[in-house]
């Protein structure tokens, strides 16, 4: 009789283990799901929702969407949200590209690269910005998303607006949309 309480002790525990890496499976193969699910929702946020403020310089904005290649789709991008802006002396672009996983994001980015000469906007340090001719865009990255911000039609001398506003605007913008929709802000790197 003790030899029969001794297997049926075995068997619970074996079954507990089972239940237990069964559970553990499901919720590592559910994170990817989850993570492209989040990736998708903010994208659907961000061509929904339109700035709270025109960023300086800009009197109006309409949101859009950019179609994807083959190659962004398969570097694992959701989508790229698109807000075009018009101003009195200069017009606007902010590019948000969503990926759904981190490391899409980082394998992406480690390759990309704009044309025109360096430029730095000490507000605005964390931004890669580069002027070329009359125009000047700046990339900075948050979390899984890649924003590029681009100003065209400038004109010499002091500008009302630049890259480096548009894009400060364009991350305040994300931040406030990720806000709106329940996700936290990425941690800082």
């Amino acid at each position: 009789m003790r030899s029969g309480l001794g297997i049926h002790r075995m068997e619970k525990n074996l079954m507990r283990k089972l239940v237990a890496v069964t559970t553990m499976l499901l919720i590592v193969s559910a994170a990817p799901n989850a993570r492209a699910a989040d990736a998708m929702k903010l994208y659907q946020a961000l061509l929904n929702k339109q700035p709270e403020q025109m960023p300086k310089g800009f009197s109006s904005a309409a949101l859009g969407s950019i179609n994807l290649n083959a190659a962004s789709q398969r570097a694992g991008m959701v989508g790229i949200a698109k807000i075009t802006f018009a101003g009195k002396n200069s017009s606007g672009e902010v590019r948000y590209a969503v990926f759904s996983t981190k490391e899409d994001f980082e394998s992406y980015v480690r390759d990309f690269s704009m044309p025109g000469n360096p430029i730095f906007f000490p507000y605005f340090p964390e931004a890669k910005c580069t002027s070329h001719g009359n125009q000047q865009a700046c990339e900075v990255e948050d979390g899984t998303v890649m924003i590029i911000a681009i100003t065209r039609d400038l004109t010499e001398g002091v500008h009302t607006t630049t890259a480096g506003i548009l894009g400060k605007a364009a991350l305040d913008h994300l931040r406030s949309v990720r806000q709106s929709i329940g996700q936290a802000a990425p941690p800082p790197e």
